[in-house]
Formats: C-alpha cells, sequence, structure tokens
C-alpha cells in the first residue's frame, strides 16, 4: 500500500497578507502560496506518496472541510501549514484541526516542515518508503530524531 498524506493549508484567497500575523512572511502572496501549495503536492507525489490538498478558512467552516475530507480517506501522514501552525492569532484553529484528526485518525502521524518550503524529506522523517504504511518509531530523544533527519546529515548534534 502507498502511504497517503493530506496538507492542509490556508485557502490563499482568505489572508490578509498585510496583517501582522502574515506579514512575517516575506514576500508571501495570494500567488505564491497558490504556487507553493501546488508544488508540495506535486513533489509529494512525484516521491511516490498519494497526496491531497485541504484548504480551509478561518472559521467554523474550517473544520467541517477537514472533518469532510477525512470521512472520505484513511490518511497515514498529516501535514499542516505554516500559516495555521506559526500565526499566534490562529492557535485556536491549529489546536481544533490536531484534536479532529487525532479523534478521527489516531494512527496517523502529523508531519511539519522545518523550513520556509515543505519537501518530502519532512515525511520521511516517519515514512522514509512511500509504499510502506507503517510508520518508524518515533524516538523519545530529540537529539535521535535530528540525526535520522537526512538534512542535519553532518551536523553537530
Amino acid at each position: 500500500m502507498t502511504v497517503t498524506a493530506l496538507q492542509i493549508g490556508l485557502h490563499p484567497s482568505t489572508i490578509d497578507y498585510d496583517a501582522p500575523d502574515f506579514a512575517a512572511f516575506t514576500g508571501l502572496t495570494e500567488e505564491s502560496l497558490h504556487a507553493a501549495n501546488d508544488e508540495n503536492l506535486a513533489l509529494l507525489r512525484q516521491a511516490g506518496y498519494e497526496a491531497d490538498g485541504c484548504q480551509i478558512d478561518f472559521g467554523e467552516n474550517a473544520l467541517g472541510t477537514v472533518r469532510a475530507v477525512l470521512e472520505h480517506t484513511r490518511y497515514d501522514a498529516v501535514l499542516i501549514g505554516a500559516g495555521v501552525r506559526l500565526t499566534p492569532g490562529n492557535t485556536l484553529l491549529f489546536e481544533s484541526i490536531l484534536n479532529l484528526v487525532h479523534t478521527t485518525l489516531p494512527h496517523a502521524r502529523f508531519i511539519f516542515n522545518q523550513n520556509a518550503k515543505a519537501t518530502p524529506d519532512d515525511i520521511r522523517r516517519h515514512y522514509p518508503d512511500p509504499h510502506r504504511t507503517a510508520a518508524l518509531d518515533v524516538p523519545r530523544d530529540l537529539k535521535t530524531a535530528a540525526a535520522r533527519n537526512p538534512a542535519n546529515a553532518g551536523a553537530r548534534l
């Protein structure tokens, strides 16, 4: 079986790019976010993963949108975008999405990008083989986790 991944992020048309929470993302525009979302999904698919996107708004509709997607597919991995995770004003939204996904898909791994741009290396931390749905054990020691990340090769840990 192939690893299935869901990428959840804010719909580019819902964001006020001049708001302080989003102004911190230098160069972010509606067009660049559309392109980044499409590219992230394409990279995951090219790497052999089955990937779907789920774009949400900021309100109560967000959870309904996520819930509807989760009802149709059993995802192994869930990626949540920086606009949801890293903006203080979206803390409650992020928390609600985590709880909804955890309740609906208790087996799923949450995947977070470590850079401004997501890459297949992010999902490979848990699913190095896109055709093997058994996730790696998540080490409790963060140093061990960092050492397993190919992006840290050669780094002093």
